[in-house]
């Protein structure tokens, strides 16, 4: 069943929507056209029912909120060094947002705009029309994401682009999650595993140096499922790192999160080679939908993209899409 009704107001006057999504099972997705953000992820649990995804109920914090909350990421996911680019040969500047790089898109990316949305039978579509120069990127961008939620308890997210000039476009989700919410505690007793035998190094500027990481025998290794107290003691500022997935299909998951005492558990899958892995060890505090929610490490972040900083490194896949091709990735949420 699918629901579409007022949500809220933005401080400059325009309208928001909140989008429901329910299976026969009781599992409900919440979205807000603002920034395409998952409001809420209600799912069955021994019994119960749990929101699994921190957020907000009102708009206003939403809006106001700096740790990219449920938001949808666009045009460029995580980090692109210099916030400069190379297209059809010549140099592109774009918005600097975090020192010298651009950040998830730049000052106002994906997560701060308004969405169209419209219902086709049993999914619903979110789309944007990124202009030309936008955050300093070239072409108009056209981003739609299909939702679906289906009868075996899965949020299937499937994203597709198309530009009329040569652009980059590399679109992620930013969910913060914490499957035991009501605990008042962050992700420490939680268990992850991720399907990924390397990671990309970071320099001092937070952006990969090119190469890989193997993380077999460091504290990054979450090749087999792992209580996470004992990785994020070893290591100062927690995890902020790419994962080089191993496989990525519906078939095999990127990864595994499980809360303290194994459900709810999750499976995220996805289609594209990488997997950002935040532990937000930097944030405090989050005032979530039903209190707050103590840190360091109060929620976790799974996002699915190709790799940081693509465009400044060959041997990466490449994030340049053309007028002659569309850019396609899916993210899906199973709950077990």
């Amino acid at each position: 069943m699918i629901t579409i009704q007022p949500f809220d107001t933005t401080q400059d006057g325009r309208s928001v929507s909140l989008v429901i999504l329910k299976n026969p099972s009781g599992m409900e997705a919440h979205f807000i056209t603002y920034g395409a953000i998952l409001q809420r992820l209600i799912v069955p649990d021994a019994g119960d029912y749990t929101d699994v995804v921190l957020g907000y109920n009102d708009l206003i914090t939403y809006e106001n909120d700096t740790y990219f909350m449920g938001q949808l990421i666009g045009r460029n996911a995580n980090r692109i060094a210099h916030a400069e680019v190379v297209l059809d040969g010549k140099k592109v500047a774009l918005s600097a947002n975090e020192g010298t790089n651009q950040l998830h898109g730049g000052f106002e990316g994906f997560g701060k705009k308004i969405w169209n949305v419209a219902e086709l039978d049993d999914e619903v579509v979110f789309s944007y029309m990124s202009k030309d120069g936008e955050e300093g990127f070239p072409g108009n961008l056209l981003t739609k994401m299909f939702v679906k939620l289906t009868d075996a308890n899965e949020l299937i997210m499937r994203l597709e682009a198309t530009t009329d000039q040569e652009t980059i476009v590399n679109l992620t989700r930013h969910e913060y999650f914490n499957l035991n919410p009501h605990s008042g505690k962050g992700i420490a007793e939680h268990t992850l595993q991720i399907n990924g035998g390397g990671i990309l190094p970071k320099n001092e500027n937070n952006v990969p140096t090119g190469k890989v990481l193997q993380v077999e025998g460091t504290p990054f290794d979450l090749q087999e499922s792992k209580v996470l107290a004992g990785s994020l003691s070893k290591l100062d500022g927690g995890f902020d790192h790419n994962y080089v997935l191993e496989k990525y299909s519906d078939e095999v998951p990127a990864a595994i999160l499980a809360a303290p005492g194994g459900s709810p558990k999750m499976e995220v899958h996805c289609t594209q080679p990488g997997l950002q892995f935040y532990s937000a060890a930097g944030i405090d505090a989050v005032p979530n939908k039903y209190g707050e929610i103590q840190g360091p490490s109060p929620a976790l972040c799974l996002e699915p993209q190709y790799f940081p900083d693509s465009p400044n490194h060959p041997n990466f896949p490449s994030t340049v899409l053309r007028p002659d091709a569309v850019y396609r990735h899916e993210i899906r949420y199973k709950f077990l």
